[in-house]
């Protein structure tokens, strides 16, 4: 067994090349196209994984949808705070004051305090994460290699909207970004790896993790680019 993500891998082939392609990963910075045919709920688990368990000291950034509900993605005990913890919704649809009345004001929460909102373009879009991203850096005096976790949820809601070109340099740009911070970001697409549109992102990536299910069991598998070598099929744990 190896360590890749914060999670056990066990290796079917060339295991001294998996696990130096994976310590590569983490000291260096990387991206993760996460893809699968699979329920959302099965995402959010391994999602919830590759940011890392609760006593470790990483500095968190989701962007999310809407619907996506905060406790699937972050154990109780993970610090909602925006030195450690920040919680983009993004909306590709820019939304107008007269549309969008300011609502009462509350007391906030701790989730408040580390979770808003973001509509507009890919150019609005790239502008926050980049600002958190260097925010965190300056927070941390400098991160360290993997510190900085950064999950991406929101590929499907800009393919809905913009040229897939588009969105291809918005990625580049993005996980160019955290890789030059030593971070590790993951993207989520659903469908097969063969898929077309996966094929044509993964390029951008260092790794690709698929995400299965047989009978009653999900089950991952990653694939390290770089290295062109693959682990084999391992439970998905709860």
């Amino acid at each position: 067994m190896v360590s890749g993500g914060d999670t056990d891998i066990a290796v079917t082939e060339d295991t001294s090349t998996f696990q130096l392609g994976l310590d590569d990963l983490k000291r260096r910075g990387s991206a993760l196209l996460v893809v699968g045919s699979v329920p959302t709920e099965l995402y959010s688990r391994a999602s919830k994984q590759m940011l890392g368990a609760p006593d470790e000291p990483r500095r968190r950034l989701l962007v999310l949808n809407d619907s996506t509900p905060l406790d699937d993605r972050l154990d109780a005990d993970i610090k909602r705070s925006k030195e450690w913890t920040r919680v983009v919704r993004y909306s590709t649809l820019e939304r107008s004051a007269a549309a969008s009345p300011t609502p009462p004001a509350a007391v906030p929460s701790a989730i408040d305090t580390c979770e808003r909102r973001v509509g507009g373009g890919l150019g609005q879009l790239g502008a926050e994460l980049a600002n958190d991203v260097t925010e965190f850096d300056s927070l941390a005096g400098g991160l360290s290699p993997a510190e900085l976790r950064v999950a991406f949820d929101c590929l499907p809601s800009l393919l809905s909207r913009y040229e897939r070109d588009h969105v291809f340099r918005f990625l580049h740009v993005m996980t160019t970004h955290v890789r030059a911070r030593n971070g590790m970001v993951h993207v989520w697409s659903p469908g097969d790896r063969e898929d077309e549109l996966n094929r044509m992102l993964e390029p951008l990536f260092d790794a690709v993790v698929e995400l299965d299910v047989e009978g009653a069991e999900a089950r991952q598998r990653w694939h390290l680019r770089q290295k062109d070598v693959s682990s084999g099929w391992f439970p998905l744990e709860s």
